[in-house]
């Protein structure tokens, strides 16, 4: 089991690695270490690696900008904040009209009566 465990976390250090000489580019103006520019080297050799390449969209490093990670995060905040905020809307919502709806079967049948008649009769012209 050690033996494969340790196979597994080659693997994945390897494809980490790969990656990160990829797009190393989209995530900073930095210029990219010798150790990941010599990987991106032997990976842009591959076919599978070129392809990945154009799949991130790192294929041409000229034309690669680096991605403002603090927008992206504040797109992100902002977009979790409208989600929470619509669903406690929803919520506070829900809760009023059940507490309503409560108080309203409560009442004596005179007052419901009262009170649909003001609900339900048009607006005067």
């Amino acid at each position: 089991m050690p033996l494969f465990q340790f196979i597994g976390a080659t693997i994945g250090a390897s494809v980490v690695v790969t990656i990160a000489s990829l797009v190393w580019p989209k995530v900073t103006s930095q210029p990219r270490p010798e150790a990941l520019t010599r990987v991106r080297d032997v990976v842009m050799q591959t076919q599978m690696g070129q392809g990945l390449a154009e799949t991130l969209g790192v294929s041409d490093e000229e034309g690669v900008t680096p991605v403002n990670i603090s927008d992206i995060v504040t797109t992100g905040t902002n977009a979790a904040i409208d989600t929470v905020t619509k669903s406690a809307q929803r919520a506070v919502t829900s809760r009023l009209l059940e507490s309503l709806g409560t108080q309203f079967n409560t009442l004596p049948e005179e007052e419901k009566a009262t009170f649909r008649a003001q609900i339900c009769t048009p607006p005067a012209e």
